[in-house]
């Protein structure tokens, strides 16, 4: 693959991959996404029924794109939506949002991995979250990963969080060229916004992660994804979570070194896990009511 500012597939063919961007009022974002995938030939919007532009812009941004409507209910179910009745054209589906790019170099990497897959059913990849026109590495827990292209019909998705979690028997593998992720690209109070939705899914993984053994053996797994979800095991259990939070993205995984967006962006993450600890003892101390209430009403 030979890339000079927009990414081209060598020979000028595009690559047999479809690639789905899930959208809710994207039209700030929506055209930056599509001008990054023109390497893919075929790439389909599903839209949550956006009541602004982004319809249009996609079709004015790439003539040939495919564009579904289906409600959302949650990633996990507009993912599997997705797969099931997008009618994808190639095996291979890659999933990338409306406020994410491609670059030259992942899409070399994407193309490299397709065309000799071995015995993968799927990838994991990462992106570089841009804040403030900046790259944040170090707070963000990069290289984190998440399952984006696969194969058709090998994997499932299923709500977990404000997220989703891949359902799948076969090998996966990783790709460690990231695609750029502009988080923030609608305004910070935006991003905000979204982030006490999110609070609200995140407080009820919690929940369940309370209910769920340690497993401190997976602090010292070299795992990433094991050793990610035996740290929101521990956090579940305590309501200093956003000062752990600060001083762990902050110090130990080094946002300082980022400078003032680094400081901001980890503030704006301890103040979304002050949200997040609040509304669990919220739930918690509503269970303990309606349980103490329950066993006053027992006859006897």
């Amino acid at each position: 693959m030979t890339v000079t500012g927009k990414t081209s597939i060598e020979g000028g063919v595009s690559l047999p991959i479809s690639v789905i961007v899930l959208t809710f009022n994207e039209e700030i974002n929506i055209a930056g996404c599509l001008e990054s995938l023109d390497w893919a030939d075929d790439v389909i919007v599903v839209d949550s029924y956006s009541s602004d532009a982004t319809n249009q812009r996609a079709r004015q941004t790439r003539p040939g794109v495919r564009v579904v409507q289906h409600a959302f209910k949650d990633f996990g179910d507009q993912r599997n939506w997705a797969l099931d009745h997008a009618q994808p054209r190639n095996p291979w589906v890659l999933f990338l949002d409306a406020d994410e790019r491609s670059t030259p170099a992942f899409a070399e990497k994407v193309e490299a991995a397709i065309r000799n897959p071995g015995d993968k059913v799927g990838f994991y990849l990462s992106c570089r979250n841009i804040f403030l026109d900046r790259w944040i590495k170090h707070c963000t827990l990069y290289p984190s990963w998440q399952l984006r292209l696969l194969k058709l019909g090998e994997v499932r998705f299923r709500k977990e969080g404000h997220g989703q979690r891949e359902v799948t028997e076969g090998p996966l593998g990783y790709i460690a060229e990231p695609y750029d992720h502009f988080l923030f690209s609608k305004g910070i109070a935006e991003w905000i916004r979204r982030q006490e939705v999110y609070s609200s899914n995140e407080t009820e993984l919690l929940l369940q992660f309370r209910r769920e053994p340690l497993r401190l053996r997976d602090l010292l797994t070299r795992e990433p994804l094991r050793r990610r979800r035996c740290l929101k095991r521990l956090a579940a259990r305590t309501i200093l979570r956003p000062f752990f939070s600060f001083v762990y993205f902050y110090v130990l995984r080094r946002g300082f070194l980022e400078g003032r967006p680094g400081l901001l962006f980890c503030l704006l993450r301890a103040a979304h896990d002050i949200h997040i600890s609040a509304k669990l003892e919220e739930a918690c101390v509503k269970a303990e009511t309606s349980a103490g209430s329950a066993h006053s009403q027992r006859p006897g």
